[in-house]
């Protein structure tokens, strides 16, 4: 009963996911970067991309449907990974939670980029390792060399992993495939070294939310110490303090290491767990406080990111906001096409843009953006956006009139 209760949860909680994700997905435009992988050069994102609008057609469901399929296979991986690691399936569930509403996580599903795939695909050599499958292990492991750069951590912590069990053939096998890393991706050393040390710690912070980092850090720290120490600690610790050492002179992406962070819940939770635990009740009130607060932030997080557009109310610049480069394109091109406009010439970046969403190139029409309504022409076609309470003005302009 306790078996069919715990699945009903994490069902539960999957479908509630699911549904904020899709509104969250309804919220957002094909981004810049987005659309250079759409329109771009043969690539495993590329290929992802297309089927998923293939299958949904080509919308934003379409675009983010596989990152979001991806997602939902690591949900389900990572809670398997946390029964080998957690006292009780309770543990593994929280730890799935935790997986859930870190803004890491969030922005794997909700985003194109590798990062969704990196984790799926860590998960599933993870778990093929803590559950004995050394067959499918090795044949994961070796396929990730092929996958993305950022399997580099991945290598290089089953390295020293391998070191610390004496396992030489697991050490020989990811000594091996990080120099082939190397070799096949680069590793960029030139130019002159630029500290981004404040930054990475930044975006750790923002990838676990200010207090689940203090946590991931002290879990660090305090296990270092431990006679017995596990995978997931060999994982943490050798992510973040790679990211460190090669913030000193250059900056990080957030999609190379971030599926390697959020991995780590089951571990955050066991030792938090055994901490709240091994107290009476009466010494437990400091830990039920953090417990809460992290929960509360979490939460508000995790709103705040899949119903991002009402942050427009409070922020006096919409180019601000954190999400600006993932807005705007949809909406202009559906009040486009209220106004029966269905080319138009716009920036290059915009243009591949509002190419997905059926607005094509015109050698006849352009778009101006209007930033003082003084300037606008009566007898010209005017679009208006709201972002929040802001309304960006646009006019279609023909070249004829301008030559």
């Amino acid at each position: 009963m306790k078996k069919i209760a715990n699945l009903k949860y994490i069902f539960l909680l999957l479908i509630i996911d699911f549904i904020f994700l899709s509104y969250g997905i309804s919220t957002l435009s094909i981004s810049k970067y987005e659309a250079s992988i759409y329109y771009g050069d043969f690539s495993l994102l590329k290929i992802l991309a297309h089927f998923g609008t293939f299958l949904f057609g080509q919308n934003d469901f379409g675009l983010r449907f596989t990152s979001l399929f991806f997602h939902f296979l690591s949900c389900i991986l990572l809670y398997i990974l946390a029964l080998k690691y957690t006292k009780t399936k309770t543990d593994a569930l929280f730890s799935l939670l935790l997986f859930i509403l870190l803004p890491g996580t969030i922005a794997s599903a909700l985003l194109v980029n590798e990062a969704s795939f990196v984790l799926f695909l860590s998960l599933v050599i993870l778990c093929a390792y803590e559950y004995g499958k050394k067959y499918l292990f090795y044949v994961c492991l070796i396929l990730s060399l092929f996958v993305d750069s950022s399997f580099n951590i991945l290598f290089l912590t089953f390295f020293f992993f391998a070191l610390y069990k004496k396992n030489s053939f697991l050490t020989l096998v990811s000594i091996v495939l990080f120099a082939f890393n190397l070799a096949f991706y680069g590793f960029e050393t030139g130019g002159k070294p630029s500290g981004h040390f404040l930054d990475t710690l930044g975006i750790f912070a923002a990838c676990f939310s200010p207090l689940v980092f203090i946590y991931f850090f002290y879990v660090i720290y305090r296990l270092a110490f431990k006679k017995d120490k596990n995978l997931l600690w060999f994982l943490m610790s050798v992510t973040f303090i790679f990211c460190l050492v090669l913030s000193l002179r250059q900056r990080l992406f957030l999609e190379d290491f971030l599926p390697f962070c959020v991995i780590c819940t089951p571990l955050l939770i066991k030792t938090l767990m055994a901490s709240y635990r091994v107290r009476l009740p009466k010494f437990r009130l400091k830990y039920k406080i953090f417990i809460e607060c992290a929960v509360i932030f979490l939460t508000i997080c995790y709103l705040a990111i899949v119903a991002n557009k009402a942050l427009y109310a409070f922020i006096s610049n919409p180019q601000r906001h954190f999400a600006y480069n993932y807005h705007l394109a949809k909406e202009l091109s559906i009040e486009l096409k209220k106004q029966g406009v269905n080319a138009v010439r716009v920036a290059p970046t915009l243009q591949e843009r509002l190419k997905f969403y059926g607005i094509d190139d015109s050698v006849n029409f352009y778009l101006r953006r209007i930033n003082d309504k003084t300037l606008l022409q009566n007898d010209k076609k005017t679009i208006k956006i709201s972002l929040g309470k802001h309304e960006i003005l646009y006019q279609v302009l023909s070249y004829e009139k301008k030559l």
